[in-house]
């Protein structure tokens, strides 16, 4: 039986398209807070992916629905602008259990505030390796920028992230993965808002938008009640899911529990 032309091309115009895949273990917008020099300081993030994709976006990948990632980030302030962090990432899924996931290290640097008080520049580099049901490449390293504002009541705040695999078939080819938060501060104790975070392919080969991942999440944050001082403790409560043709998650409920010392 002869294939059609047609349906020919339609499947590799689909086998063309990647997964749409943010980063599945740290689901954060950074902002521009750093550890005070010689203080430390520990996150751990977690997710649940309620409903997502069950089948495999390449051969051995475990696929996200159901999954469960924890994240644990210990950082360290080295100076005014310079904080040294790490990553250390496990996964529990209803076929495989409990796994490690890979590890990685980061700089977080952020500049002085040149442009007044309330404007932030800053950027964060990471480099890491994960296991082949996480990503096939490996090794790979991110590119953070965070750009923002924010006062005592209101953050707009706009990370766009580039990033790319040092080993596989796609090695130093960047991809283009935007997120970005806004938030106001109730003076009650929390602040509401909402995060945005995007796949959006190769900068090279960007893909039409309904190919595109696009995932949106609520969220609550612990934050200074007015009058009061600010906490040593960091808390970030969402429920969001993806939307778009490259989203393999629909509904992701997530938290960061964080203390400095």
């Amino acid at each position: 039986m002869r294939i059609p032309r047609l349906a020919l091309a339609g499947a590799a115009l689909l086998a063309a398209v990647p997964a749409g895949a943010i980063d599945r273990f740290e689901i954060q917008v950074y902002e521009p807070e750093l550890n005070e020099p010689g203080h430390a300081g520990v996150e751990l993030h977690s997710n649940y992916t309620v409903r997502g994709s069950r089948t495999p976006a390449f051969p051995g990948e475990s696929p996200p629905d159901r999954a469960a990632r924890f994240t644990l980030e210990p950082a360290y302030g080295v100076t005014s602008w310079l904080e040294l962090g790490a990553y250390l990432q496990s996964v529990v899924t209803p076929s495989e259990g409990a796994r490690f996931a890979g590890g990685k290290v980061r700089a977080k640097l952020v500049a002085p505030r040149f442009a007044g008080e309330n404007f932030f520049v800053g950027v964060n580099v990471e480099v890491g390796r994960v296991p082949s049901f996480v990503d096939e490449a490996g090794w790979a390293n991110e590119i953070r920028p965070l750009l923002g504002w924010a006062d005592d009541r209101f953050l707009f705040d706009l990370n766009p992230i580039v990033g790319y695999a040092l080993t596989g078939k796609d090695r130093f080819r960047v991809d283009f993965e935007p997120a970005a938060k806004v938030s106001v501060n109730s003076g009650l104790g929390f602040a509401v808002g909402a995060e945005w975070y995007a796949e959006l392919g190769f900068v090279d080969a960007i893909r039409p938008l309904r190919d595109q991942a696009h995932y949106l999440f609520g969220v609550l944050d612990l934050a200074p009640a007015k009058g009061r001082p600010t906490s040593r403790w960091e808390v970030n409560l969402a429920l969001g899911g993806g939307f778009g043709g490259g989203a393999d998650q629909q509904f992701i409920a997530k938290t960061i529990v964080g203390r400095s010392f």
